[in-house]
């Protein structure tokens, strides 16, 4: 090691470390006898550094927004404006999200570790997504309204009286995919960037937190929207605005440092591909049981992420599909509060019961809420939201555990690349189980319920699974100082 004048240290791999305490690290402590000030001190310290992690996630709330009003609107969109089937509709939603989410998040990754912008390597891959996320999202938001410019009939009965505003939409879909994307991939980076390997479970339920908070904010303006002519318009216009909004505080409290070149630029976009492909030969054994615990939660998530409202709209309410679509996004709500609140709580949880058992038994729980979609098929409004709630609390769990446990076996020089491997196991996931989920809808006459049910099978199974998580500590990294000291402190 090397100590400069300024007190830094540089480690063999040639990263500066500050030969001092995180800041952080003082948490909860009492650093003298006079426990009464440092106590207070410390409380100030805590939650002012919790506040410093919430804004370094907060661009994941912009992110989520857009999922929640794409899953809840996505469906009823194309099936009441461009009058498309359930099944045909699967299919859409099958490529437009999960193919961008494969192709986007590793080539992303593979740039941003690489990148020497003064800005640091995740900021302007961020600020770039959201302004193009922002074009998806208005061009959806009028595609009617362009298609009727354009010669489609307003009040057209087929699918074939939609095909300009059709195109439009699903122009916008692909643009608004590959941008959220862009976004959430380096913003998940910034936390395993940044905060500290021991309180990654705090990094990552912090993320869910934000997230959890963006879902139960869209869901409750879109259920106050549900029944307007325009409602789809209205909500897309809105997320247009949230996600501006949402990586200001990312953006500012993410305090990046700018990297040496180390003569790692991909020189083209072969070498990106080579990178991305020795990433997923080489990834660690741990990093691939990890990925498939993954792609199986997602499995078994998916086909209820999109399906969810519009069985609210033709199976809780089949005679009013509006008011249906109206208590879907109350449903949505709770499942988000569920989510939000069971986050807070996660960590401590982990801590007294293990990773493994809090993976599975959520799973499990989850699993058994989407068969009994099923099994009562037309349920009354209070136990679908029941339902619904419940499957909140694995969603929490299989969207924070599973980044947990990758920063243990891998490098931070790598966690663009490795953070793209891990997405691209769920975008794959979703892929195939929105599109198979699809086809058991058609074959079943377009009953969304055996779509749920579909993928609660694989919920269950990814309970089982669970258990062969890698759980193993290791010596967490340290991070230059310039980039784990919150910047509002």
């Amino acid at each position: 090691m090397i100590r400069d004048e300024d007190d830094h240290i540089e480690n063999s791999d040639g990263v500066l470390i500050e030969n001092q305490v995180p800041r952080s690290n003082t948490i909860g402590s009492i650093q003298n006898g006079d426990n009464a000030p440092v106590q207070k001190e410390s409380t100030a310290s805590t939650i002012k550094y919790m506040f410093w992690v919430f804004c370094v996630c907060f661009a994941l709330a912009g992110v989520q927004f857009v999922y929640s009003i794409q899953f809840a609107l996505g469906t009823p969109l194309f099936k009441q404006k461009f009058k498309l089937t359930p099944s045909t509709i699967s299919i859409i939603q099958s490529t437009a999200g999960p193919i961008s989410g494969f192709i986007i998040q590793p080539i992303i990754g593979v740039y941003s570790d690489a990148s020497t912008s003064r800005f640091g390597r995740r900021r302007p891959f961020i600020l770039f997504g959201s302004l193009f996320c922002i074009v998806g999202l208005l061009s959806i938001a009028f595609s009617p309204q362009i298609g009727v410019a354009l010669g489609d009939h307003a009040d057209g009965e087929f699918a074939s009286d939609h095909k300009a505003g059709l195109i439009i939409a699903i122009a916008g879909f692909w643009i608004m995919n590959l941008s959220v994307n862009i976004m959430q991939g380096p913003t998940r980076s910034l936390v395993s960037d940044i905060i500290e390997g021991d309180k990654q479970h705090l990094g990552n339920s912090m993320a869910v937190n934000t997230m959890g908070f963006a879902s139960i904010l869209a869901n409750i303006i879109g259920s106050f929207f549900s029944n307007n002519s325009e409602s789809y318009r209205d909500l897309f216009l809105i997320g247009a605005g949230f996600v501006a909004l949402s990586v200001v505080p990312t953006l500012i409290a993410a305090k990046e440092v700018q990297q040496e070149d180390k003569g790692t630029k991909p020189k083209s976009p072969i070498d990106v591909f080579v990178k991305i492909g020795k990433g997923f030969s080489t990834m660690p054994k741990e990093l691939a049981i990890i990925s498939v615990v993954f792609f199986v939660s997602w499995f078994g998530f998916s086909p209820f992420m999109v399906s969810e409202t519009d069985y609210f709209g033709t199976n809780v309410f089949p005679s009013d599909y509006s008011k249906g679509i109206q208590f879907g996004f109350y449903a949505q709500a709770c499942f988000s509060a569920s989510s939000f609140f069971f986050s807070f709580f996660l960590s401590k949880f982990v801590s007294i019961f293990g990773e493994k058992f809090i993976y599975s038994f959520t799973q499990l729980t989850a699993g058994a809420c989407l068969i009994l979609f099923l099994v009562f098929d037309h349920p009354p409004v209070w136990l679908a939201m029941l339902l619904t709630t419940v499957v909140g609390v694995n969603f929490c769990v299989f969207n924070s555990i599973p980044y947990a446990l990758m920063v243990n076996v891998i490098s931070k020089s790598d966690a663009g690349l490795y953070m793209g491997v891990l997405n691209s196991s769920a975008v794959v996931s979703q892929t195939i189980s929105i599109f198979t989920s699809g086809r058991v809808e058609a074959a079943k006459n377009q009953d969304t319920a055996w779509a749920i049910a579909y993928g609660g099978l694989f919920a269950l199974v990814g309970g089982v699974i669970a258990w062969f998580l890698p759980i193993k500590k290791k010596q967490a990294e340290k991070v230059n100082s310039n980039e784990k000291t919150p910047l509002l402190a």
